[in-house]
């Protein structure tokens, strides 16, 4: 099964039209069964009044090929809620999202959905955390099996793989005052372009599904591509794929998922 994945095209007014005719392009040449789109598919705080225009545009591209969605934190960050974003989103005859927690069985394939969330209400964290609730669902529906994750933000465990430092060193990248790379012995392939930013909060997701899950894959961090193996479990990191996403620093870029394989091909648009 071949996936395309789409990692935080932040569709808005005013610089979008590159992206679109980039996502659309590859559409139709991937020749992918379903796509998944990573979260912040639009930025919420740029079209606070016609979000569903935006969301169009994008979804439009698909055709007939199958897609599912994962909500980031810009997403609603307007005047539409999830509730109505889901509602526009399921109004595509080829969309197999079913709400913001859920999961498809699809060639063989068990595929789960997690919405991570916006932004945490408290001091504990600056992005939020995925709840005991989700976690206890998400095990209900994939227990025996060996599934792949889809959600925005990266799990806090991918900071165990991560040294920090109080100066620059070679191949650390910075982040205000702080310099990270990836520790020495970390076997990765792709690129650490930035500090991972998951929430300060681990509530134990990946212990408690690791041993059902087989992949996670991940968007959020605009300028990191990387892909490394946590305990058994490939960690698929997306960078942006639109070019409203730091385009001033890294080139955008989408990536087909093989899931027998677990191998990925990044494509830059």
């Amino acid at each position: 099964m071949r996936i395309l994945l789409i990692a935080d095209v932040h569709n808005k007014p005013h610089g979008s039209k590159k992206s679109l005719n980039s996502i659309n392009n590859i559409i139709k040449k991937s020749k992918s069964d379903l796509i998944v789109f990573m979260g912040d598919t639009v930025h919420g705080p740029s079209t606070p009044y016609n979000y569903e225009k935006y969301l169009r545009q994008v979804f439009d591209l698909t055709g007939d090929v199958p897609f599912a969605t994962v909500f980031g934190n810009h997403d609603d960050e307007c005047s539409t809620s999830k509730e109505d974003i889901l509602k526009i989103t399921k109004s595509y005859k080829n969309c197999l999202t079913v709400g913001c927690d859920y999961v498809i069985e699809m060639f063989d394939e068990t595929l789960l959905f997690i919405d991570s969330g916006s932004y945490y209400n408290g001091e504990e964290s600056f992005y939020d955390t995925v709840k005991k609730e989700q976690i206890d669902f998400a095990k209900s529906k994939i227990k025996g099996k060996k599934a792949i994750l889809f959600q925005h933000i990266i799990m806090p465990d991918i900071m165990e793989c991560i040294e920090e430092y109080g100066k620059m060193v070679k191949g650390a990248v910075r982040d205000g005052e702080r310099f990270y790379k990836f520790k020495n012995n970390i076997e990765y392939t792709g690129t650490l372009g930035e500090r991972p930013c998951p929430p300060d909060i681990n509530t134990g997701e990946f212990e408690e599904l690791r041993e059902y899950l087989k992949a996670c894959v991940f968007g959020h961090d605009h300028k990191n591509s990387f892909e490394l193996y946590i305990r058994g479990v490939k960690f698929i990191q997306c960078a942006g794929s639109g070019n409203n996403s730091y385009d001033k620093f890294c080139k955008s870029s989408v990536k087909i998922l093989d899931t027998k394989t677990l191998e990925t091909e990044r494509i830059f648009i």
